[in-house]
């Protein structure tokens, strides 16, 4: 039959195909800590009663640039970010957490820092995997539209040297997943 791909050929792209998914799939879209920096101001100012306006001149910047922060339009950079941290008494991990420290300690215990250290390290570690992941797929993908568009197929060795890294990339995502779970 015309305009059906060999077997060898649709193996080929469907393999280009999955690689390509898998490349961009999350496998762990849950983090104990996200940027809720915006929110943070807000309660922090709050439970210190003061106005946007006193916390501005406070921080020596305008009232618009506190509520920038607050809606979350903008963000301080780092050297504000601690002073503001500073004039609110809370630590830059207070500041930035999604959750309240005193919800966190309590969550997980005032003895298991350490454990919390852990979970954001291998989160970390996750990020870096995904990374490694995006672009090793990206790689073969524009490796393998060249091929397509020139007609060539692609070099078994070629699909072994990026299908391994990928396959032991998904063993530790997967291990460093279970391991999560297990803290």
């Amino acid at each position: 039959m015309k305009g059906v791909l060999p077997d060898w050929k649709q193996r080929e792209y469907g393999l280009v195909l999955f690689i390509s998914i898998l490349s961009v799939y999350d496998t762990n879209e849950s983090e104990v800590y996200s940027m809720a920096l915006n929110d943070n101001i807000k309660r922090l100012r709050e439970e210190k009663d003061l106005t946007q306006q006193q916390l501005a001149d406070k921080m020596y910047v305008s009232r618009q640039t506190i509520c920038r922060w607050e809606n979350g339009s903008r963000c301080p950079d780092l050297i504000t970010a601690k002073r503001l941290a500073l004039e609110l008494e809370v630590s830059m991990d207070e500041l930035i957490s999604d959750e309240d420290v005193r919800d966190i300690e309590s969550k997980y215990g005032i003895g298991k820092t350490n454990k919390i250290k852990t979970i954001v390290q291998l989160q970390g570690y996750q990020k870096k995997i995904r990374a490694f992941l995006e672009i090793i797929g990206s790689i073969f993908l524009v490796i393998s539209l060249f091929a397509l568009k020139t007609n060539e197929s692609i070099p078994w060795w070629l699909i072994v040297v990026f299908g391994v890294p990928v396959i032991v990339a998904f063993v530790f995502l997967f291990r460093i997943s279970r391991k999560i779970d297990r803290i």
